[in-house]
């Protein structure tokens, strides 16, 4: 637990995948029960067939890697994040046509979970599997506090609570890498000032 409470980039790392596979998990829990609506009329087979979307991720993992080495981790990081805030946003806009059919949050975990894992790892390479078990630990209760929360949402609100749930989690996740870096620049630039 001293891991936990000493290291703050540990703790960012492990809360920012935590609030987004919040988010992720939340779309997959509820994306059987929004396709059985009257307004799409589909079984829960289908909800299966949206995990092909999933091979987009895949795809740009290589991509957003190269760009990290070339830039660092956090820019690619704080640009999942936002996407994944404008695919939860076009999923709320776009509830008259299928959520496969647009942008979804499935399709953005995997880059900035590759790279916030880079950055635990480099924390203290001799602690990396204490590391690695409190980062994913994290991230494995962030999905499924995201499921519970969904099934609550869908009660309450339907695909609109369910989007907002979301949206609030993705904007989170983006408000702290946000604020870290500037927090980071601060520092830095007091430093430079004042060395």
């Amino acid at each position: 637990m001293h891991l936990w409470s000493e290291l703050g980039q540990l703790r960012l790392a492990a809360v920012t995948p935590a609030l987004l596979f919040g988010a992720f998990t939340a779309f997959w829990s509820i994306l059987a029960l929004y396709l059985q609506t009257p307004r799409f009329g589909l079984g829960s087979e289908i909800a299966g067939l949206f995990g092909i979307v999933g091979a987009i991720g895949i795809l740009a993992a290589p991509i957003a890697g190269r760009y990290a080495d070339m830039r660092g981790p956090h820019q690619v990081i704080v640009a999942g994040t936002l996407l994944t805030v404008v695919s939860w946003i076009v999923l709320c806009v776009a509830r008259g046509s299928r959520p496969g059919d647009r942008l979804h949050p499935a399709r953005l975990c995997r880059a900035e979970r590759s790279r916030l894992q880079h950055i635990v790892y480099a924390l203290r390479p001799e602690a990396r599997s204490r590391l690695n078990t409190i980062f994913m630990g994290s991230m494995f209760l962030g999905g499924a506090g995201g499921a519970a929360a969904s099934t609550s949402a869908w009660n309450a609100g339907g695909w609109t609570a369910v989007s907002a749930l979301g949206i609030g989690l993705a904007l989170l996740a983006s408000a702290l890498q946000l604020t870290s870096r500037r927090k980071a620049a601060r520092t830095l630039h007091a430093h430079l000032v004042n060395p």
